[in-house]
């Protein structure tokens, strides 16, 4: 999950500043006044890192119901957490599934390059 949080900020730094920046000003109202920012940083992530658009696409049902969760559970968010529970076990197999598909990938790769090059001399 480093990896993936090191791919938003380098591609999407300056949304993630902007977005956490108008929540902590807006503590009351963030998700009304940070409602652009957030739409922002959705699309640049999902534009940007495979992870987080993967995880979109596989988990938005877990991602909606931890939403609704906290729009509803607007004073107590602690009773959200078996919904992030939920959203963090299927971000988490989204996130092996990648790494998965990334080592066949290279692995197939390295096999449609060969063997490396013979170095003796005859």
């Amino acid at each position: 999950m480093d990896q993936t949080l090191d791919e938003v900020n380098k591609h999407c730094g300056d949304q993630v500043e902007a977005y956490a920046s108008c929540v902590d000003s807006h503590e009351d109202t963030w998700r009304t006044d940070c409602a652009e920012l957030r739409k922002a940083l959705t699309k640049c992530t999902d534009n940007n890192v495979t992870l987080m658009k993967m995880v979109r696409l596989n988990c938005q049902p877990m991602i909606d119901r931890y939403q609704s969760c906290l729009e509803k559970a607007d004073k107590d968010p602690s009773v959200c957490l078996d919904t992030l529970r939920d959203l963090y076990q299927c971000t988490e197999g989204v996130g092996q599934m990648m790494e998965k598909m990334n080592a066949l990938k290279t692995k197939h790769q390295k096999a449609a390059d060969g063997p490396p090059p013979s170095t003796s001399k005859e």
